[in-house]
């Protein structure tokens, strides 16, 4: 993603429209991701587990929760990880409600925000309709332009990893859903604690490189594309656009 925003940029007769792209881009990706995680982390200090907050997690500092190959992964192709939070389950006033709500604190987070960006897109469609131009490519016309690419990016980021941390895979959100719901532990808890890694790295692969012969092999992008139309459509319906 990032790769063709950039290749895109430099073939432009408007370099400034390629950066704006690219830096609405970015700033979306850490958004999300920060969001994200601190949402993990807040949601466990509810829960009655301080070890977020101890080891300085509770911030909106991108540095504390990046992780180098995640958010590489994210940039370049559209789907990545940041560094998990630390969470400690075993301080947790009650297991199962402090397991599942600290679980899906980070991917509701992500719809939140995709959320609210399409409604901002929303209003402002409502409010400037297609009556707005300029007389020339002036400080207003570019910010506009951000604007809107940010937010356009804000919502496919988010629903991008919604949908990919609901997959019931380990180590994702979604497994740790699954992980609570079937404990005593069964066999496909123990197969994803062996293999899940593994798995979700050979989807990844899979789908990186099956895609490149047909978008149709693409399991993985499928699903994902498939949750972010369907959601975008879920918001137009509830925002009556």
């Amino acid at each position: 993603m990032l790769i063709s925003l950039i290749v895109s940029m430099l073939s432009t007769d408007d370099l400034l429209l390629g950066f704006i792209a690219v830096t609405a881009y970015l700033i979306a990706i850490c958004g999300a991701i920060v969001l994200h995680e601190l949402a993990h982390g807040l949601v466990a200090y509810w829960n009655g587990d301080y070890t977020a907050k101890a080891a300085g997690r509770l911030t909106l500092n991108p540095v504390k929760h990046f992780d180098p190959i995640g958010f590489l992964m994210l940039a370049l192709i559209g789907f990545g990880w940041a560094k998990p939070v630390p969470i400690d389950s075993r301080n947790f006033r009650n297991y199962k409600k402090g397991m599942i709500t600290v679980s899906l604190a980070g991917v509701l987070c992500n719809l939140l925000q995709a959320f609210l960006a399409t409604a901002c897109i929303a209003v402002m469609a409502a409010i400037l309709g297609e009556t707005v131009t300029f007389a020339s490519k002036n400080a207003g016309y570019y910010f506009m332009q951000f604007c809107l690419q940010l937010l356009s990016y804000s919502a496919t980021v988010n629903l991008t990893l919604l949908a990919f941390n609901l997959i019931p895979v380990y180590p994702l959100d979604g497994f740790r859903v699954v992980e609570t719901l079937a404990k005593p532990y069964n066999k496909y808890v123990e197969f994803n604690y062996r293999y899940g890694s593994f798995l979700l790295l050979g989807l990844l692969l899979a789908g990186n490189v099956l895609g490149r012969i047909s978008p149709y092999l693409d399991v993985l992008g499928l699903y994902m594309n498939a949750v972010r139309n369907a959601m975008l459509q879920l918001f137009e319906l509830i925002l009556g656009v």
